[in-house]
């Protein structure tokens, strides 16, 4: 089974502006509201793709009720600790064009203990033949070394790894040796101190995490594609084009679709392939709504992979 973290969980609410103009009163044409967080995104996805997953993190306040109870209608488990304080309400804006404007609250705190209760709520879950999937912010208060303590506990226990994360939590992670780290470009940068001006830099940049631990590396370049590196072989995997209408969490859906091919034994190329295509479909989609899975396998055979 697939577990992802949902540390920092949200409610997205996506607001389209079609003129927005910073600093002056604009009017949004349409609004939804979606539960957020990567982790919980990561989990929508996969059930498109048809993969079973379970998310553990912590919950506060009545945006909590309103994610747990937005994923029981969708059938998607969880597994929460109740801490105290509200659960973030972050703010997505997109205008006619496509492009979009993020405002995202910081989060609650948590306390040593509810850190050890989710502590022993994760470690109910692993077992060898789960892959875990620690992703997205955390917790205000949450340190990196605490992370990485987090991180090796997966990788003691013989679960494959999978991190979403940048900075010095990234780093920490990458002692537990990750069979997958995912940074974008920009975390790319953040993480190692380097500029990323081409995809020579890209790769650069992906080497220096294999050699820091990370067992696989895919580094996403927005509409671009991704960059996925492994021992063996680098690949330039581009995206087809598409009509842009949500963007957010295409990130969260590549990861979805990178755990999905590991759980399901696809070789490299083709978890490399799929992944791209699932995040291609994914910004079909208007706010943060999954794409279907006929969307995916169609824009799967348009996605081009290119040894490097």
């Amino acid at each position: 089974m697939i577990i992802t973290s949902t540390m920092n969980p949200a409610v997205d609410r996506t607001l389209y502006v079609p003129d927005f103009q910073s600093g002056m009163i604009n009017h949004a044409e349409l609004a939804r509201t979606d539960a957020g967080g990567n982790g919980v995104n990561v989990c929508r996805a996969l059930k498109v793709m048809g993969s079973d997953s379970l998310t553990v993190g912590f919950i506060a306040g009545k945006n909590g009720r309103f994610i747990k109870d937005y994923l029981s209608s969708q059938a998607i488990p969880y597994d929460f600790v109740e801490v105290p304080g509200e659960t973030r309400t972050n703010i997505k804006i997109i205008d006619r064009n496509g492009l979009h404007t993020d405002i995202n609250e910081s989060g609650f705190a948590v306390s040593d203990s509810d850190y050890v209760r989710f502590q022993e709520h994760l470690s109910q879950y692993l077992r060898h033949d789960n892959f875990i999937v620690l992703c997205g912010s955390t917790p205000t208060n949450l340190t990196a070394e605490r992370y990485g303590e987090l991180c090796q506990a997966v990788s003691a226990r013989g679960c494959e790894l999978f991190l979403d994360t940048s900075g010095a939590y990234l780093l920490e992670g990458l002692k537990a040796k990750p069979i997958f780290v995912k940074p974008n470009v920009q975390e790319l940068e953040e993480t190692l101190g380097m500029k990323v001006s081409s995809h020579e830099d890209v790769c650069r940049g992906a080497k220096e995490l294999m050699n820091l631990g990370a067992q696989h590396v895919a580094v996403s370049m927005g509409a671009e594609g991704a960059i996925f590196m492994s021992d063996r072989e680098t690949l330039f995997v581009e995206a087809p084009q598409v009509p842009v209408r949500g963007p957010v969490g295409a990130g969260d859906v590549l990861m979805a679709g990178m755990v999905h091919g590991r759980q399901n034994r696809m070789d490299f190329s083709n978890t490399a392939a799929y992944a791209v295509a699932a995040a291609s479909a994914s910004v079909m989609v208007e706010g943060t709504r999954m794409a279907q899975r006929r969307d995916i396998l169609q824009l799967l055979g348009e996605v081009k992979v290119k040894m490097m």
